[in-house]
């Protein structure tokens, strides 16, 4: 797997300053660019099934295309970035400020309309992200966030943040939680990758309750059995 990782990550790094230059021009539409990043993300998903031999298990039940969903997914690795712009039709994310500002990757995240945190500001930023999600939601967009606030290690669901609350209470919509196990194939702080399976699954929709410990709770929770089913089924393979 030594020699398909260091191919991988080659066609992985090179692919961004490619693409990203060769599709500038598309950077005058957001439909172009959207078009652009959906080619690219296809691309790179690609090599990670032929090349690395991994394969993606997609359970979808609940979100369709041309509707505006506020999506609440665990966090392990690049993939969880990718894979949506493959597989959604109109995507944004939540991501930190910081990303705006790295050259290539931010002209493009930027111009998708993903909605930028500031840690800094955090409760003038919540009320701000929280309007701007709402007219996402309403535009049919699927806006993605990682309430884990971080890549996590394999296995683990990290404490929920209290941000995708405040969203749901101002959007006064349904929280679509997405159990990710990219890990097991895109470990954290390795550039080996792994022939293994990667498990997406879109878990039943949660409404929202007026109680912010119970509401968080109920989010970990729900990705915690999924984690588990997943680790069960693993071990027995």
């Amino acid at each position: 797997m030594l020699v398909k990782s260091i191919l991988f990550n080659l066609i992985f790094y090179f692919s961004i300053f490619f693409f990203g230059i060769v599709f500038l021009p598309f950077l005058i539409s957001e439909r172009l660019t959207r078009n652009a990043v959906k080619f690219w993300a296809l691309f790179i998903m690609f090599f990670l099934e032929k090349l690395v031999g991994a394969k993606v298990n997609y359970e979808n039940k609940y979100i369709a295309d041309n509707k505006g969903y506020l999506i609440a997914a665990n966090h392990q690795s690049v993939f969880d970035t990718i894979f949506f712009l493959k597989e959604f039709d109109k995507v944004v994310y939540v991501v930190k400020k910081e990303l705006m500002f790295i050259p290539v990757y931010g002209w493009y995240a930027s111009r998708l309309g993903n909605i930028f945190v500031n840690r800094k500001e955090r409760v003038r930023s919540v009320k701000i992200i929280s309007e701007k999600v709402y007219k996402c939601l309403k535009k049919n967009y699927k806006v993605i966030i990682f309430p884990e606030g971080t890549r996590q290690i394999e296995n683990t669901i990290g404490e929920m943040k209290s941000g995708i609350y405040a969203i749901q209470k101002f959007c006064k919509c349904l929280v679509y939680p997405i159990y990710i196990s990219s890990n097991l194939v895109w470990p954290k702080n390795t550039f080996i990758k792994k022939n293994k399976s990667i498990k997406v699954k879109i878990l039943t929709p949660i409404e929202f309750k007026e109680g912010k410990k119970e509401f968080l709770a109920k989010l970990k929770n729900d990705l915690e059995i999924e984690n588990k089913k997943n680790n069960e089924y693993i071990y027995k393979i």
